[in-house]
């Protein structure tokens, strides 16, 4: 290539060079001129909103419920005006919606400086805010309304009408079939008059449309939910109180009790505190001693002589210990526990064959009006006498009765006092008593015995017998024994 042409491609190559530099710098010219151009065109509408906004409420003010952006004060205040005229609350009940007219209450509202005011204390510097969404505000108003009006009005709303009122319940407890339940709360619709008619007021003046009752807490409600944590708590203690069974075992019956007996013995407060009812828990101790204790009742008897009589009185017998037996089934019915047992008895007799035959075939008899005795162990005779029982003519008659020989003694000293005055003190090789002081003794000072001895010449109560016949009572007999005397 000749040094020519490589002169005229050099200058070639820096004309393109130059001309890439200066296309830049007009870019970047055009550019700034843009940027500068659109800042100013900001500034101007930032700077116009800012003036603009001086004298009107910002877009998308909301006051009291009513759209006031772009509006000046004045216009603001007429729009107001023009609102509360025509003013009406909506009340969204649980089954309709009323309406109240602020009219019909003569409800005067004044609009005096609060819309001046609240655009005065605004900021026009960020009138830009409220380009994204509505500012809402709220400014109480000067309002008056006939208080003896409104009360009317909202006592002939329909919500308050008695047949459409359901008030609120409680949840409760009952007993069911087989174990106590929660019966669910009603909530009803029992309206709060007083807070309703203390809502509309301040609504009045401050522009609210709508009140939303179960929304503003202004229906009644339960003091007790189903799912309240003493409710549940009280339905597990009354069924545990009520789940356990104790059956009673009374050799020859048992009687159970159950849910449906005790079901009736759990108390539960209106505040769920349970507890289970003491006296009822004694009626039932005292019922079962109706039933099954035979100290002191009738008992049909055989005599020695094939007799059929009924013995009544006297000590021997079952007898149910009501105070211990009670506090028994109340712990047992706290555990919740199913038990088997016998009552908790004060006195107990030998067998318990039926309701009536708690004697059984081993027993002592005694026969006032033949003057005998006999002692029958397993139904075997082993002794039978004649004896001299006390003297009535005197005062000292043998009690009849069954009694349970209180225990034996040998070799007894046996004292008391004497009809005609003085004492007496007789000593017996065998003591056996079962009635206070009245027993079975030898009586070795008599010289014979049975007849009609007793009348003017009987015992101080004590049923006496010949030594020998005394000695096999005493081989057999035992505390607790039983005495039937007739």
């Amino acid at each position: 290539m000749s040094d020519n042409t490589q002169t005229k491609n050099a200058a070639s190559g820096s004309n393109a060079t130059r001309n890439r530099r200066s296309n830049k710098k007009a870019a970047s010219n055009t550019g700034k001129i843009i940027v500068a151009v659109i800042l100013i065109l900001l500034i101007a509408v930032y700077g116009g909103g800012v003036y603009y906004y001086s004298n009107h409420f910002p877009h998308n003010t909301v006051i009291n419920h009513v759209k006031v952006g772009e509006m000046d004060t004045a216009a603001a205040e007429k729009a107001f005006t023009d609102d509360l005229a025509s003013h009406k609350i909506s009340l969204k009940e649980k089954k309709r919606t009323e309406v109240i007219d602020a009219n019909d209450v003569g409800t005067v509202i004044n609009v005096g400086s609060q819309i001046t005011d609240l655009h005065d204390s605004m900021n026009p510097w960020l009138w830009f805010t409220n380009l994204f969404g509505e500012k809402k505000y709220t400014v109480k108003l000067d309002v008056t309304y006939d208080e003896a009006k409104l009360e009317e009005v909202v006592n002939n709303l329909e919500c308050f009408k008695k047949e459409n009122v359901t008030a609120p319940k409680s949840a409760y407890i009952k007993a069911g079939d087989s174990q106590f339940e929660i019966v669910p709360e009603v909530l009803g619709n029992t309206v709060k008059k007083k807070a309703l008619l203390q809502l509309i007021g301040t609504d009045l003046s401050t522009g609210i449309t709508k009140i939303d009752l179960e929304k503003e807490n202004l229906y009644k409600l339960p003091k007790y939910y189903a799912k309240d944590q003493a409710v549940t708590d009280a339905l597990a203690k009354a069924n545990k109180y009520a789940s356990g069974t104790i059956t009673y075992d009374f050799d020859y019956t048992k009687e159970t009790l159950d849910y449906n007996t005790s079901k009736d013995w759990v108390k539960i407060s209106k505040d769920f505190k349970v507890t289970l009812d003491e006296s009822k828990v004694g009626d039932y101790i005292e019922k079962l001693g109706s039933k099954y204790n035979t100290m002191g009742s009738s008992r049909p008897f055989t005599t020695a002589y094939g007799s059929k009589i009924n013995v009544y009185g006297g000590d021997y017998g079952w007898k149910i210990y009501f105070d211990k037996e009670k506090a028994q089934l109340i712990k047992e019915l706290k555990s919740g526990k199913d038990v088997e047992r016998e009552p908790v008895y004060s006195y107990k007799a030998r067998c318990r064959k039926s309701a009536k035959n708690d004697i059984g075939n081993s027993y002592v008899e005694v026969s006032i009006s033949n003057q005998e005795v006999w002692l029958f162990v397993n139904g075997e005779c082993k002794v039978n006498s004649s004896v001299v029982t006390g003297d009535p003519t005197k005062g000292h008659q043998t009690y009849t009765g069954v009694y349970a020989l209180t225990y034996k003694q040998r070799n007894a000293t046996l004292t008391g006092p004497n009809a005609g005055g003085g004492s007496y003190s007789s000593k017996v090789s065998f003591w056996m008593p079962f009635n206070g002081g009245q027993g079975l003794h030898d009586a070795t000072w008599r010289s014979s015995f049975g007849g009609s001895i007793y009348r003017g010449n009987g015992s101080h109560g004590c049923v006496n017998c010949p030594y020998s016949t005394a000695a096999v009572l005493y081989k057999y007999v035992e505390e607790g024994f039983p005495v039937i005397v007739y």
